[in-house]
């Protein structure tokens, strides 16, 4: 079991709450996934950042990073509580190469760009760096462009789970 499983009952001795909280996490992506889709089809390309209501999707605000392109670089504009807490960094309102570790910024505004290059999502699966006596951390970031039809700000929104085990 996750330490954060918030389906986890000590009495589920078959893991079905794991199993359970997976299942929720991955529909949440999909959701997400195949709403932008939909906009996508009748947009002809990256939907306009005018689509996205949070309020019409109030169980992805908690996983919602909203970046925002202003020249080359990114700037964090929402984060949602489930983000800030596997993020283990402060990013609201900061610009990512202010706030992000060197070692891994040039691997995360590589993303950021081809995302926006291509204004088609992108999907990241990756284990965090691991230390003795601590969980090891996974995370699932969808990465999905939006356009501005003003031209003034691509945004990219990024909808993320985080697991953790006891190893």
């Amino acid at each position: 079991m996750t330490p954060d499983d918030p389906t986890d009952d000590s009495t589920d001795s078959g893991g079905s709450g794991l199993a359970a909280e997976k299942s929720r996490r991955l529909a949440l992506l999909d959701e997400m996934l195949g709403v932008w889709f939909s906009w996508y089809d009748e947009d002809g390309g990256a939907p306009d950042w005018s689509r996205f209501r949070p309020f019409d999707r109030p169980s992805l605000l908690p996983h919602i990073i909203l970046l925002e392109q202003i020249g080359d670089r990114y700037r964090c504009a929402i984060i949602g509580e489930e983000a800030v807490r596997g993020m283990c960094i402060r990013l609201g309102g900061r610009f990512l190469d202010d706030a992000m570790p060197p070692e891994n910024l040039a691997n995360i505004l590589t993303r950021f760009d081809k995302t926006l290059a291509m204004g088609l999502p992108n999907f990241v699966e990756k284990t965090k760096p691991w230390h003795p006596g601590q969980d090891l951390m996974t995370y699932r970031g969808l990465q999905l462009p939006f356009g501005d039809r003003h031209g003034d700000k691509p945004r990219i929104l990024c909808v993320m789970n985080f697991t953790s085990e006891r190893v």
